[in-house]
Parts: structure tokens; C-alpha cells; sequence
């Protein structure tokens, strides 16, 4: 399955919980309700367009490449895993073309998808982001039931070669990369993104397919 979510549930991301919550367990709906009240979504508004790639953003390949891909993602999500080396693979074989990820955490439904986005933030702290990126799509299946993957988090960070194990723990633990998620959790809803994860090449939806057929669609916007 491309998509992992619906517009319906993208609603209830910035509304609240609702009656999905009757779902969940008390517990979780205590945890989810927590990260929700980390977010401010106040600054949600329509736009048509991701915004254009900084030096904050997350970048594989040359950031000064004419090409942009930019695919909104939840380290938690499997369809994210599935088409991760995927994308990589398609960002290598366009042209003049630069890798962004930028983050859209479902945490209403992935209990670990902000926490996992910690996690790779606090590896690329110390120079090892998209390591820790390869690994947590990886073994997604091993931590993504854990009820506090944490102490996984930080085997991952040190098979990606993070050095200070305990500075990536206190980032985790401190949420110290909250505002960089919020960024783009709050520039993923103002897109209404459809789910995870949706691919934007310059600035135009490129769909989740085959590496065949996204090249193709991408090509059409290629700038030379």
C-alpha cells in the first residue's frame, strides 16, 4: 500500500484526537496526547508548494544541485521503509538533483514517529544523519513495537558510528530538535500531504510508483 493514511486522518492530526482515540488504550491516548500538546500547529495554512531547500534542511548529494526532491516522511511508516533505498536510487539518477527529507511524523497512529525523528536528528548532530536514516528503515520492524526504543535508538546510533552516545540520548530525551519536526510537520499539513511518503520533485507531486515510472514523471520537470 503507497499511502499509509488518509486526508481524514491528515484532519484529525490538526482538529484533534476525536473518536479515533476509542481505538487506542488509555495509555496510548495519554502519549499521544503529549505529543500533540509538543506541537504548535497554529501556523498551518494552505500553501501549493514545499518551501525552498535550506542549509537546515536534511540534504543528500551536492545542496547546490539545480533538482530538488524533497519526499515528507515518518521513520515509522512502512511504506517509508519499503521505498527508502528506492528514492535514494532516484535522486542518483536524475540529473543536477539533491535528496531532501523532511519530516511528517503520523503520531496519531505511529507511537514512535516523533521520538524515531529525534533519533535521526540527534545521529546527524554528530555527523551521521543519514546513516542513522538507513538503519532506523532498516530494522523498522525491531523497534517499532518497543514501548520506549530508546535504548534500541542508541545500539542503532553506534552501529551508524555516533561517537557521544550519551550527548545523542540527552537530545532525544531533552526533544532538543522539536522545532526543526514541528517545521515540517506544520509545512506538511499546510500542503495537506495525503501521507507518507509524498514526493514533491521541484516543487510538483511526483507519484509513489515504480523507480521506472517516478523517474519518467520527475523528468518532465527537470531542470537542465
Amino acid at each position: 500500500m503507497k499511502k499509509v493514511i488518509t486526508i481524514v486522518i491528515i484532519t484529525l492530526l490538526v482538529l484533534g484526537f476525536g473518536y479515533f482515540l476509542f481505538k487506542i488504550s488509555p495509555q496510548e491516548q495519554q502519549t499521544q496526547k503529549q505529543i500533540a500538546e509538543d506541537f504548535d500547529l497554529s501556523g498551518v495554512k494552505k500553501i501549493s508548494e514545499p518551501s525552498p531547500v535550506t542549509s537546515e534542511d536534511r540534504i543528500l548529494g551536492n545542496s547546490s544541485a539545480k533538482n530538488s526532491l524533497i519526499v515528507y516522511e515518518d521513520y515509522q511508516c512502512p511504506s517509508c521503509a519499503q521505498t527508502a533505498e528506492t528514492l535514494k536510487q532516484l535522486s542518483e539518477q536524475l540529473p543536477d538533483t539533491k535528496f531532501v527529507l523532511r519530516y511528517f511524523p503520523l503520531y496519531q497512529i505511529h507511537k514512535s514517529a516523533v521520538i524515531s525523528a529525534y533519533a535521526a536528528e540527534s545521529a546527524g548532530e554528530q555527523g551521521k544523519y543519514w546513516e542513522m536514516h538507513d538503519l532506523l528503515f532498516a530494522y523498522q520492524s525491531n523497534w517499532s513495537s518497543l514501548p520506549n526504543p530508546l535504548d534500541y535508538f542508541t545500539q542503532l546510533a553506534s552501529q551508524a558510528g555516533v561517537g557521544d552516545l550519551e550527548q545523542f540520548k540527552n537530545s532525544i530525551t531533552s526533544k532538543k530538535f522539536k522545532d526543526r519536526i514541528q517545521k515540517d510537520l506544520v509545512e506538511a499539513l499546510s500542503l495537506g500531504v495525503p501521507g507518507t511518503p509524498t514526493i514533491y520533485f521541484n516543487g510538483k507531486v511526483i507519484k509513489n510508483d515504480t523507480l521506472e515510472n517516478m523517474k519518467k514523471e520527475a523528468e518532465k520537470y527537470l531542470v537542465k
